[in-house]
């Protein structure tokens, strides 16, 4: 039986049209899965952005405990050279006169000496600028000028060219030095060639705060206690 090409034709498109309702239905499934495996992925990106945050902040943590235990170091470094021994004798390297030379060096604000003979004055108290306030008491007996233990060129170079301001207590017998009540250095030694380096003298020197405010206070009721030195007391 002949087939006429209309019916022909109709059943070319009933077939195309099942193999396109076929692949629908299959783009449709696939679609589906895409959707789930979409849902998956952002949980799993979710899941990602979490444990980066969280690594995030662990890392800001244990950064923040770095700089705490370099913090604690440095302050148990500090607490360790809260105090060291010096001395005076021939060839000591740690020695009196070089902490004070060095301590000087770094003086912005203010120096307080006690020095009951004053005969040797080191480079540094030359170069001190204006700015610097400076105290000294020493003891000022006549039988001291006459026997060359206490310097009145020394005492002259202090007031005039430095700028310091004198006292004198006869009752004095320690020897300090207070730089910008930062550092204390406490020792047996006068400010005097033999006291600096040639005697053998022990001392400490300080850079814990309590202690350097209490050896300030010290000075300052010293001070308080002693009489100005005028120009006209140490003239030649």
């Amino acid at each position: 039986m002949e087939v006429s090409e209309d019916k022909l034709e109709l059943v070319n498109k009933i077939k195309k049209y099942r193999g396109c309702k076929e692949s629908i239905k299959n783009l449709k499934m696939e679609n589906d899965l895409l959707k789930a495996d979409n849902g998956d992925y952002k949980d799993s990106l979710a899941d990602l952005q979490s444990i980066f945050i969280d690594r995030s902040e662990l890392l800001d943590e244990i950064n923040d405990l770095k700089e705490e235990n370099n913090k604690l170091k440095s302050d148990l470094d500090y607490s360790n050279n809260y105090f060291d021994f010096i001395i005076t004798s021939p060839n000591e390297v740690n020695s009196v006169y070089g902490e004070i030379r060095s301590c000087l060096a770094d003086a912005e604000r203010e120096v307080l000496v006690c020095s009951p003979w004053i005969t040797y004055l080191t480079t540094e108290f030359n170069n001190f600028n204006k700015k610097v306030n400076i105290k000294v008491i020493t003891n000022c007996r006549d039988e001291d000028i006459k026997s060359g233990i206490t310097d009145k060129d020394k005492l002259r170079v202090l007031h005039d060219n430095i700028g310091a301001d004198l006292r004198f207590n006869n009752k004095l017998h320690a020897k300090l030095m207070i730089i910008d009540s930062k550092v204390a250095i406490i020792s047996s030694a006068n400010l005097t060639r033999s006291g600096l380096h040639v005697n053998y003298e022990a001392g400490v020197i300080i850079k814990k705060k309590r202690d350097v405010l209490k050896a300030a206070e010290f000075f300052n009721d010293v001070w308080m206690r002693s009489k100005p030195l005028t120009i006209d007391m140490v003239k030649g």
